[in-house]
C-alpha cells in the first residue's frame, strides 16, 4: 500500500477535510481489486511510492501484461481528489482504464530491449533538477551537480505533440548497460538539442500574442524566456552547445539567468539591470505563488559572463560571485 499521509492530508485539506469515509488506503484497496475485473483479468496490478521531482511522492498503479514491455504509471493521488469532491467510483474505474489504454496505445509501436545500450543510446536526454530537493533520488541515479543545481539523465519513450513519456536512469541501469558516466553524458549532449530544440520568445511578444494589454514602456527590462519547442524540461537548454554564446552574441551583453522552472528560464540583458535585487525577489515570489511544487528549479539568480562563455551564480550579497 503507497500511503502517503503528507500528500493525504493535503488532498483532505484542499478538497474539503475529507468527508467521506473511505481513507486513502481504503480507496487503494478499491482500485486494486476492481479495476481489472471484466476487462484485463489476464494482467497483473501493482502498486509503489513514486518518488517524484523535488521530494513529491504520489502513489503509482502498475497494470502489467506479459506481453507489453513498458507499463504506464497512473497516479492515484488526483483520483482520490476526484473521490472527495464527490465522483462516483464506477467513473473513476472507467476513467483509469482510459488513461491506460490512452498511455499504452502512445507506446505500442515501440520495441525497446532496455538491457542493451544501443537500444536505447539515441534516446538518452538530460534534465536539470534541484539539488537538495532531489539528494533522496540522486542517490539512486548517476548525475552531475553544477552549482545548487544537478544534471540527471532520462530515456525518452515516446514524444508527440500531445507530450513526452520519459523515465529517470538510474545507477541500476547504468550498470546493466556497462557504459561510464561520460559515455552516458555525450549520449544526452548529442539527443537533447537534436530532440528538444531551443526555443527562444521575448517576453513581450508572448503577452501580446496572448491578447493582454501592455504599455510599451520604454524604461522597461526586456526578457527573453529560453525553453525548448515542447517547453517541457526545458530550463536543460542552458547547457546547449553555444546557444548562450550566441544569444549574447546578439544582444551584446552578458545576462542574468532567471530559473523560472525546471520548464524554462528568463534571460535578463545586465545592461538593464543596476542592481540584481529584484531579480531575487522575483524569482523567490514566483516559487512561493505561482510554480507548482514539483517544477520550482531554485531561488538563485545566476550570470552569464560572455568573455569567459560561463555560468556563475550570483552571491546573496548581490554580486557576481
Amino acid at each position: 500500500m503507497c500511503y502517503n499521509y503528507f500528500h493525504n492530508k493535503q488532498i483532505k485539506e484542499y478538497y474539503g477535510k475529507g468527508e467521506k469515509n473511505m481513507t486513502f488506503e481504503a480507496f487503494q484497496s478499491y482500485i486494486k481489486e476492481n479495476v481489472l475485473k471484466e476487462w484485463r483479468e489476464d494482467a497483473d496490478i501493482e502498486m509503489a511510492v513514486v518518488r517524484k521531482n523535488n521530494g513529491i511522492e504520489l502513489c503509482g498503479l502498475y497494470i502489467r501484461r506479459e506481453e507489453e514491455q513498458i507499463s504506464p504509471t497512473i497516479y492515484l493521488d488526483e483520483y482520490y481528489s476526484y473521490y472527495l469532491k464527490g465522483e462516483a467510483l464506477e467513473e473513476i474505474i472507467t476513467r483509469i482504464r482510459e488513461e491506460y489504454e490512452w498511455k499504452i496505445s502512445r507506446v505500442a509501436d515501440y520495441h525497446f530491449n532496455l538491457e542493451k545500450f544501443e537500444y536505447v543510446r539515441d534516446r538518452i536526454v538530460y534534465r536539470l533538477v534541484n539539488y537538495e530537493k532531489n539528494k533522496e533520488i540522486l542517490e539512486d541515479c548517476p548525475h552531475l551537480r553544477l552549482y545548487d543545481l544537478a544534471l540527471t539523465f532520462r530515456w525518452v519513450a515516446h514524444s508527440d505533440d500531445i507530450g513526452i513519456s520519459t523515465a529517470l536512469v538510474t545507477n541500476q541501469e547504468l550498470q546493466v548497460w556497462g557504459i561510464s558516466m561520460n559515455e552516458l553524458l555525450l549520449a544526452a549532449r548529442e539527443n537533447t538539442p537534436r530532440l528538444f530544440p531551443v526555443h527562444m520568445i521575448d517576453m513581450d511578444e508572448m503577452i501580446a500574442q496572448a491578447g493582454i494589454p501592455i504599455s510599451l514602456d520604454e524604461s522597461a527590462i526586456p526578457m527573453y524566456i529560453m525553453t525548448n519547442e515542447q517547453e517541457v524540461n526545458g530550463a536543460s537548454v542552458l547547457l546547449y552547445d553555444n546557444v548562450l554564446e550566441s544569444f549574447a552574441l546578439e544582444k551584446k551583453t552578458d545576462f542574468y539567468i532567471l530559473p523560472s522552472s525546471i520548464h524554462e528560464v528568463i534571460l535578463v540583458p545586465s545592461n538593464k539591470i543596476d542592481d540584481p535585487s529584484a531579480l531575487f525577489t522575483m524569482v523567490s515570489d514566483a516559487n512561493n505563488t505561482v510554480v507548482a511544487l514539483g517544477d520550482i528549479l531554485s531561488d538563485s539568480v545566476y550570470y552569464y559572463n560572455r568573455r569567459k562563455n560561463q555560468i556563475v551564480p550570483v552571491g546573496k550579497e548581490r554580486k557576481i560571485v
